[in-house]
């Protein structure tokens, strides 16, 4: 159990602290936006002094990187999962999408911050090694259906399934189909169907 001083503030232990003001982070980033999110109300919600972030994390942009990698690895391992419910590659690819489409709206302001990180100019290891993994993952399955297993033609089916999906994600999220969490189940199912007949139409 975590401490509870006088003051009322719960206190961390050194190693805890990372990891509680990463999903203080994506709380604040669910709630206000991106450009909403302080460190200070980082600290606050977390029960620590405004300083003590900084024993850990260099600025504001380094706590929102270490957030967002939160995020791409959570993903990462729910894509693995769908995938791993099917040998057919087509299928493997329809799941994903579908996937997507639950996992955008599970995850509102963590994929806004995905998106927003992968527009900065900085370096960030973290979020390249979690990308990096998925492709291996995805690169192998988009082969088997392109001729000869080209690469070239795998990655730009890729792109084009994960352009479908984004899609089905974002018309979800601005409440286009209706409210989004009575909705979800019937556009996933949508974005499956449109990333099978996108598969068929790229493979022919």
């Amino acid at each position: 159990m975590t401490p509870t001083p006088p003051s009322g503030r719960p206190t961390y232990h050194h190693g805890d602290l990372p990891a509680a003001l990463v999903e203080a982070t994506l709380a604040i980033v669910n709630d206000a936006g991106v450009q909403g999110f302080s460190v200070a109300e980082a600290a606050r919600r977390t029960g620590v002094s405004p300083a003590a972030p900084y024993r850990h994390f260099a600025d504001r942009e380094a706590l929102l990187v270490a957030a967002a990698a939160t995020v791409s690895r959570r993903l990462l391992e729910t894509y693995v999962a769908a995938i791993a419910g099917t040998e057919e590659p087509a299928e493997q690819l329809a799941a994903l999408s579908g996937t997507y489409v639950r996992a955008a709206a599970s995850y509102r302001g963590g994929f806004d911050l995905l998106f927003a990180v992968s527009g900065w100019t900085g370096d960030f290891p973290e979020l390249r090694g979690s990308t990096r993994a998925l492709l291996d993952v995805l690169l192998p399955i988009a082969q088997e259906l392109v001729p000869d297993g080209d690469a070239a033609a795998a990655v730009a089916l890729l792109e084009a399934h994960n352009a479908l999906a984004r899609g089905y994600a974002t018309l979800l999220l601005e409440g286009l189909f209706g409210e989004p969490d009575v909705v979800v189940e019937g556009v996933a199912a949508r974005a499956s169907a449109a990333a099978r007949a996108l598969t068929a139409g790229q493979t022919r």
